[in-house]
């Protein structure tokens, strides 16, 4: 889902934020899903934080595992 080209230089939170707000968009009762406006604040809110890869990396979150039990399942 992710363009390989950013190489995990991109903050992981963002895209489940992203993910999500994209998936209440596609709810299949029309409404049930977001106003245009909300949509409109919630991704600027996302775009408008800044991005530091020293701090932020998918590659940090992969070697830290916030998850219990998940990782262990793919062998690490």
């Amino acid at each position: 889902m992710v363009d390989p080209l950013l190489q995990g230089q991109y903050p992981i939170r963002g895209l489940y934020q992203a993910l999500a707000i994209a998936a209440m968009c596609v709810q299949e009762q029309p409404n049930m899903r977001p106003a245009v406006s909300d949509l409109v604040m919630a991704l600027n809110y996302l775009a408008s934080h800044k991005y530091d890869p020293q701090i932020h990396s998918v590659q940090d979150s992969r070697r830290s595992p916030s998850r219990p039990g998940l990782d262990k399942d793919r062998g690490q």
